[in-house]
């Protein structure tokens, strides 16, 4: 399998430690692209050009990180869970991936020139942030499912990204897990080099 990733991006972030998480490491080649330029290899086995995608062995391509994440850690073998349980998990991984798609969100706006930048649409997705963080739970120590990959990646990409946040000092349960979570092989092997634009 070929996962095509942009290192900097949460969403390629999450695919990587899924992967990772899974143990199938091995078996999933990973392919840095830079989805802004349309790269040709990426353009050619997924026609929307966004990562992470995830190219299976026949041919066939899975998209969203969310669903990249979850086939992942089926495919590894992750518990059957109970489906009061699978729900939970999924209930935590959307809030964790609202958490990303709102930074993410005000990441590329602040990209545009100061004058083309949508105020309002800024401040909403700040608005959400915070909403997000007051609402989030920490995991407990022992877990580290799709909704804590979720997690993990969301806040290390406020720490990366949008410093300016400063939510450890009002959510000091969320940065002492994170602290733990990022010393996971998978977290620190996935982790963005400070220089990267994207």
């Amino acid at each position: 399998m070929k996962l095509f990733v942009n290192r900097p991006s949460p969403y390629g972030r999450k695919a990587i430690v899924a992967a990772l998480e899974s143990g199938l490491g091995d078996r999933v080649e990973l392919v840095p692209v830079d989805p802004w330029v349309d790269p040709p290899a990426l353009l050619s086995a997924s026609p929307a050009g966004k990562v992470p995608a995830l190219l299976l062995d026949d041919g066939s391509v899975l998209t969203e990180s969310t669903a990249i994440g979850a086939y992942l850690l089926d495919l590894g073998g992750r518990p059957d869970h109970s489906a009061a349980a699978r729900l939970d998990e999924t209930l935590r991984t959307s809030l964790a991936q609202a958490l990303i798609d709102a930074a993410y969100g005000t990441v590329i706006e602040r990209r545009r020139p100061p004058d083309k930048q949508w105020e309002q649409w800024l401040e909403r997705q700040q608005g959400a942030i915070h909403r997000l963080l007051g609402a989030l739970q920490a995991p407990p120590a022992d877990r580290f499912d799709l909704g804590d990959i979720s997690l993990a990646c969301g806040l290390a990409y406020l720490d990366f990204r949008l410093p300016e946040v400063a939510w450890r000092q009002h959510r000091i349960d969320l940065a002492t897990w994170l602290e733990v979570a990022a010393l996971r092989p998978s977290m620190t092997a996935s982790a963005p080099e400070k220089r990267a634009h994207r």
